[in-house]
């Protein structure tokens, strides 16, 4: 079993490489705590059951989406003997299970030329709404197909944003490619990210001349040095060469 009881010094690559091989993990939910969510991101994509160690430290009101309402579904539909707790979440959960939905792994299955785009979403100022509206326009133009979660991700979910994430994680396992207008104090993104990072998909930081890095933070650190860029770029090389 894997404990998540705190986020302080994690190697995300050895962290990665154990929830790939966990079913289930002991989690305490820091909703901002940006390492928290990043890992939180990683065990979506890979399908991991989460027993929520903190629980009783959060109010589930019945309107709106939150972290610990995701976490609180995530961990109820991976009980086989839940019920129903008294929450009217927990009603919504039991129809949701009966109707199919379940705690499952992500897979790749990625479309050429199709873009996720990561943005900041229920905090979005409009200045960037308009920046990510022209960027999803001009990238049709040019025959990409754009998944914006702003405009293409359903953000009515009786589940307290669990069916937001599985929408956008599923979308994002079947796009070529990953481009993030960074918002450093979007958490959502973080979480994204997160599903992305365990993904392996490659990265394009469109607004990077208008990010001052912070060195100390981790998500900064791992967007300035994405790992699978490389990996992507030596792939399309190989491929092109193949085709020659």
């Amino acid at each position: 079993m894997i404990y998540y009881l705190k986020y302080d010094d994690l190697n995300i690559d050895e962290e990665l490489s154990k929830i790939q091989n966990a079913e289930s993990v002991v989690l305490k939910l820091e909703p901002s705590n940006k390492k928290c969510l990043f890992i939180l991101g990683m065990l979506f994509a890979n399908g991991v059951k989460i027993d929520l160690y903190n629980e009783g430290d959060f109010y589930l009101d019945e309107n709106g989406k939150s972290f610990p309402k995701i976490a609180f579904v995530w961990s109820r539909l991976g009980e086989k003997s839940f019920t129903n707790d008294g929450y009217e979440l927990g009603k919504r959960i039991i129809e949701a299970r009966n109707g199919g939905t379940t705690v499952s792994k992500i897979i790749n299955r990625p479309i050429e030329n199709k873009i996720f785009l990561i943005c900041p979403v229920r905090n979005a100022t409009l200045e960037q709404k308009k920046w990510i509206e022209d960027f999803v326009e001009e990238k049709n133009k040019e025959n990409y197909i754009v998944h914006d979660p702003l405009l293409h991700t359903d953000q009515a979910d009786p589940l307290g944003g669990y069916n937001i994430c599985k929408q956008n994680a599923d979308a994002l396992a079947s796009s070529e490619e990953i481009d993030i207008y960074y918002d450093q104090s979007s958490t959502g993104s973080v979480f994204d990210l997160g599903v992305a990072y365990a993904l392996n998909k490659p990265l394009v930081l469109l607004n990077r001349d208008e990010i001052t890095f912070n060195e100390e933070d981790m998500i900064d650190t791992i967007i300035k040095n994405w790992p699978f860029n490389e990996k992507a770029a030596v792939k399309k090389l190989t491929n092109n060469q193949n085709d020659l």
